[in-house]
């Protein structure tokens, strides 16, 4: 996103310049913004989303810092069998500022995630695997949302620098969106845009076990993998609508210019929900 001034009477030359300076000065803004959020375990406490690149497979720990005592990292039981490399995993470190670190109860990195995005991380593991930490909840995620609510100078405007990609909505359209927009029933569509014949409903009511709101599967549906997943909970977290499995982890999908919400291609086997009318 770029900011422009209003004044129309800039020459090309100038208003170029100026555009030109507003990207440096918010890629500044921006790593100094990581530079105190992350500054000690304390900033990166809360919930995590780690998934397995091009699998379904997600686990939520949670990042426990205190001031007695050393960092720790907790999860489900199913976590460790459905990521085998979280066997081990104990305790995390801020190596870096843009960095995070989970290692051994020894200390011996295990991951170590680098920046990706606002609230998200990449890493590699030992066989060229790639993981993705995604930011749930705790001060790194809240002051994410400080950031971006933070007051605009006057004089100011905001455009798109270019189209979203993959048919995705601007991230300025689905921030604004509220549950009340999502609640319903949506058929789910595989990569061809065919009808599984499955069927979700999202609740903005009644509130799921595992945090969030309740969503519900059809019991008609006999697609293997969405039964296998059987989604119990949805948020809508940073303009994305994240779906949770019955066994704890997630999925996120995207709001495309055709109205569907796609899944991360980097999460897997393709997928896309329509909301029925």
């Amino acid at each position: 996103m770029r900011r422009v001034p209003k004044d129309r009477n800039l020459s090309p030359k100038a208003r170029s310049r100026f555009l030109g300076l507003g990207l440096a000065f918010g890629f500044w803004v921006g790593a100094a913004h990581a530079a105190a959020v992350l500054a000690n375990p304390m900033a990166a406490a809360g919930q995590w989303d780690i998934t397995l690149a091009d699998s379904n497979r997600s686990c939520r720990m949670t990042l426990r810092a205190e001031a007695a005592g050393s960092p720790a990292v907790t999860m489900p039981a199913g976590c460790r069998r459905a990521l085998p490399i979280l066997a081990n995993v104990g305790t995390f470190d801020i190596p870096r500022a843009d960095h995070i670190a989970l290692a051994d109860q020894a200390g011996k990195p295990v991951l170590d995630f680098a920046e990706d995005g606002k609230l998200s991380f990449i890493a590699n593991g030992p066989e060229g695997e790639t993981y993705h930490l995604v930011a749930i909840s705790g001060p790194f995620v809240q002051s994410e949302r400080v950031a971006q609510a933070a007051p605009k100078p006057p004089g100011f405007q905001t455009v798109e620098t270019k189209p979203a990609e993959s048919g995705a909505m601007p991230s300025r359209i689905t921030s604004a969106m509220k549950p009340g927009d999502l609640a319903g029933r949506y058929a789910v569509l595989r990569d061809d845009n065919k009808d599984t014949g499955c069927m979700i409903t999202l609740d903005d009511k009644a509130r799921a076990a595992k945090g969030g709101f309740r969503a519900t599967l059809a019991p008609a549906c006999r697609d293997q993998g969405i039964v296998i997943f059987d989604p119990m909970g949805w948020q809508l977290l940073g303009g994305r609508l994240v779906l949770t499995a019955r066994k704890g982890h997630t999925t996120h999908l995207d709001l495309q210019q055709n109205s569907t919400w796609a899944k991360d291609p980097k999460e897997g086997k393709g997928l896309s929900l329509k909301k029925l009318q």
